[in-house]
C-alpha cells in the first residue's frame, strides 16, 4: 500500500470515528446523566417548555443549559430558566429548576462491566433574578448513578433540593430509560418526583433525541403530572451544541 493509499485510509477512518461520536446531553428528559463534558469543551442545550397548569393557566419557559469542561471529570455550569408565567412555571411543576443558577458536575466513578457510572451535581440560585419573590440561594444536590447495556442507558438521580421561591425542602428523584434505535436516534421513558411538605408529586414524560451531526442534537419530549392536583402536562423541544 502507498503513502497516498496508506493516508486516505487513516482519514477514512477518522472521518467514520468522528461521525460515530455522539453528544451527551442532559436533555429533554429530567435526569441529568453521569457524562461530563471534555476539558476545555463548551456545549449548550437549549429548550423550550410549553406547559399547562390547570385551565387556562398557560406557561411558555425558555430554559437553557451552558456547560464547560474546566479539567477532567469536572464541568462548570449556568442555568437559567425564563419566560411567560416563569413564577407559576416554577412553582406548580417539577420540571422546573431555576430562574438563574450556577453549577457544577464531578465524575466520581467510571462505569465498569459491573459497577456504573456516578457522578455528582450540585446547583446554587442566584437570587437577584427572584423579582418580588424571596431572595435566597436554594442549593441542591443530586447523586447521578449511570449503568449502560447496549443499546439500552438506566439513570436514576437523587437528592435534596430547597424551592426557588420557598424556604422549604424537598426530596427529587428520577428514573429514565433510554434506548439507541440507531446511530443516529435515540428515545426515552421516565419517571420523576417530588417529595416535601405536601403530597408526593408524581410525573412521567418520553421523548427522543436525533443526533444531526457529532457537534448538534435536536429532541422533543412531552410529559404530564399523576394524580396531582393542579394537574399539569407540559411539551419540550430543543437542541444541544458544542461550540467548540
Amino acid at each position: 500500500m502507498n503513502r497516498n493509499a496508506l493516508l486516505l485510509l487513516l482519514f477514512a477512518l477518522l472521518m467514520g470515528r468522528a461521525r460515530a461520536q455522539k453528544i451527551n446531553t442532559d436533555r429533554p428528559d429530567q435526569s441529568d446523566g453521569a457524562s461530563v463534558v471534555k476539558e476545555n469543551t463548551i456545549q449548550l442545550e437549549s429548550s423550550l417548555y410549553y406547559t399547562v397548569v390547570e385551565k387556562n393557566k398557560h406557561a411558555f419557559i425558555s430554559s437553557s443549559l451552558l456547560r464547560y469542561g474546566l479539567v477532567k471529570n469536572f464541568e462548570l455550569r449556568l442555568l437559567a430558566e425564563q419566560g411567560h408565567h416563569r413564577n407559576l412555571f416554577m412553582d406548580e411543576t417539577a420540571q422546573s429548576q431555576y430562574p438563574l443558577a450556577i453549577g457544577a458536575k464531578l465524575g466520581l466513578v467510571e462505569q465498569t462491566d459491573v459497577r456504573p457510572a456516578v457522578s455528582l451535581v450540585g446547583y446554587l440560585q442566584l437570587p437577584f433574578t427572584n423579582g418580588t419573590q424571596p431572595a435566597q440561594w436554594s442549593p441542591a444536590v443530586l447523586l447521578v448513578v449511570e449503568k449502560k447495556w447496549s443499546p439500552l442507558t438506566l439513570t436514576v438521580n437523587a437528592g435534596p433540593k430547597q424551592e426557588a421561591f420557598h424556604p422549604d425542602w424537598e426530596f427529587q428523584a428520577t428514573t429514565d430509560l433510554k434506548c439507541e434505535v440507531s446511530k443516529k436516534w435515540q428515545v426515552f421513558g421516565e419517571y420523576f418526583a417530588q417529595y416535601g411538605h405536601a403530597l408526593p408529586f408524581h410525573n412521567v414524560d418520553a421523548g427522543f433525541l436525533y443526533q444531526l451531526n457529532k457537534h448538534w442534537m435536536v429532541y422533543g419530549s412531552a410529559g404530564s403530572s399523576i394524580k396531582h392536583h393542579p394537574s399539569n402536562y407540559f411539551f419540550n423541544t430543543g437542541f444541544a451544541v458544542q461550540l467548540n
